[in-house]
């Protein structure tokens, strides 16, 4: 990888003793909210990084509405419907994917500040559940400034932050769907360069999530990166439902 990625602020492991038994020590990983290889790849970093791998997640908004067709735009929800039968035919046994789907898929430039001020503030990991399940399981709109906002004020107050706004109001994104720091702009930019810069050696990957990078080994892209995340899973024996710790039992498998 370029020695232009961005700052690495990987998420802490969520046990401290390594990784016994797991084929790796540290993930990069590029993804979109709403793409359903992206929310399988989620999952499987969860359970990865429950067993003590070091998860650094960027999300990528890869399909902005500025750069498609209104057939495109009109489509997307249809196209989704038709990708998930792909998607759960490399489904792990006892893994499900669940989704909560409203009849469209929205656009996630949003959710995508709101994660980068939380990346910045030291809060990624609950941040990106709330927004991954807030889409996968609710419906959620994760384009609607306030919505987005509001679903992430709790988690944003307990970072790091030093602006204001986000340590005493939880505000962290701005009427437009765009961040409120400095900070949060650049890790966006950041991320979408490094991003790009996975597939300057093979073209035909360029504008594919999700991307995976493990132990900064050559970028992986699209189903196989979804597959080479697998393999560490069941490779460890893991379980990959453990993603689902902490949900309400209602919600897991929800169709």
């Amino acid at each position: 990888m370029s020695t232009n990625d961005p700052q690495v602020h990987p998420d802490r492991p969520a046990q401290s003793s390594g990784a016994p038994g797991v084929g790796a020590s540290r993930i990069v990983a590029y993804g979109d909210f709403t793409c359903p290889w992206s929310y399988l790849t989620w999952r499987r970093t969860e359970v990865l990084r429950s067993a003590g791998v070091q998860i650094d997640w960027r999300t990528i908004e890869h399909d902005p509405w500025h750069v498609l067709s209104p057939v495109d735009v009109t489509d997307r929800f249809a196209a989704l419907r038709t990708e998930l039968p792909r998607v759960e035919q490399h489904l792990l046994p006892g893994e499900v994917l669940p989704r909560a789907l409203a009849g469209f898929v929205p656009f996630t430039a949003a959710a995508t500040a709101g994660y980068a001020e939380a990346y910045v503030a030291g809060v990624a990991a609950p941040v990106r559940r709330l927004l991954f399940e807030a889409f996968w399981r609710r419906g959620i709109d994760l384009n609607n400034p306030r919505i987005v906002r509001t679903l992430l004020v709790d988690e944003i107050r307990r970072g790091t932050s030093t602006s204001e706004l986000l340590s005493t109001w939880g505000y962290a994104i701005d009427v437009t769907g765009g961040p409120i720091t400095q900070a949060g702009w650049q890790t966006i930019r950041d991320w979408r360069a490094a991003w790009q810069r996975t597939a300057e050696h093979d073209p035909s990957v360029a504008g594919v999530v999700p991307v995976v990078i493990v132990d900064g080994e050559e970028p992986v892209h699209g189903v196989a990166a979804v597959d080479r995340v697998g393999r560490l899973v069941a490779d460890a024996g893991l379980d990959p439902r453990g993603a689902d710790a902490g949900l309400d039992p209602a919600d897991v498998g929800a169709a």
